[in-house]
């Protein structure tokens, strides 16, 4: 009996990596998604204006470079998490975003790893409780032909919006934990691969 359930928790795994492979190699990166991030992330250059050239002087420096968050992976690789980010979608009356949420945002938070949260029920929950409405455009991005479950992450490679699924449904925290780590060492290792074949 043991053994059975062995085999099935590697044929399981197998699956899992498979289909993130095969997520990673087929679905492009869309516009919406890239034009949702940008949105997301202009808060961050808030008060500058946009598309303006601004004169150079001796009072304007250019902005600081982010300091980068490095996360050592199990396979003893290192990787920035400022490159990547998980986006959420849960809602603000489902029973599982209730147990998940509490686990991504302390996971998120040990890390140094964020996290976009959208809400498909326009309300957040005590773990995210600013969670953003999702657009119609990035839900049709992100789950396709599929009906939208909560809660669902998503990892995303910020400079190239290459995303992978990391889960769809609850999950507990050491496998929520492992998905994110087997999912850091495969984008890393497309991202190494890309920029060989670039050279």
């Amino acid at each position: 009996m043991k053994k059975k359930r062995g085999l099935v928790l590697v044929y399981v795994q197998v699956i899992l990596i498979a289909a993130i492979v095969g997520w990673l190699l087929v679905k492009p990166a869309r516009a919406s998604v890239l034009a949702e991030v940008q949105r997301l992330e202009a808060h961050k250059t808030a008060g500058a204006p946009q598309n303006q050239a601004q004169p150079a002087s001796a009072d304007t420096a250019p902005a600081p470079r982010q300091t980068p968050v490095m996360w050592r992976l199990p396979d003893g690789s290192q990787v920035n998490l400022r490159n990547y980010k998980i986006v959420l979608f849960m809602q603000s009356g489902c029973q599982y975003c209730h147990q998940f949420d509490p686990l991504l945002k302390s996971l998120s938070e040990q890390m140094g790893l964020s996290v976009f949260a959208y809400t498909l029920d326009g309300r957040g929950d005590a773990s995210f409780p600013d969670a953003i409405p999702a657009p119609s455009a990035v839900i049709q991005d992100l789950f396709s032909t599929m009906k939208p479950v909560t809660p669902a992450a998503f990892l995303v490679e910020v400079n190239t919006l290459r995303t992978l699924p990391l889960l769809y449904g609850m999950v507990d925290a050491g496998t929520l934990s492992q998905r994110v780590n087997e999912a850091l060492i495969l984008s890393e290792q497309t991202r190494a691969q890309t920029q060989y074949k670039g050279k």
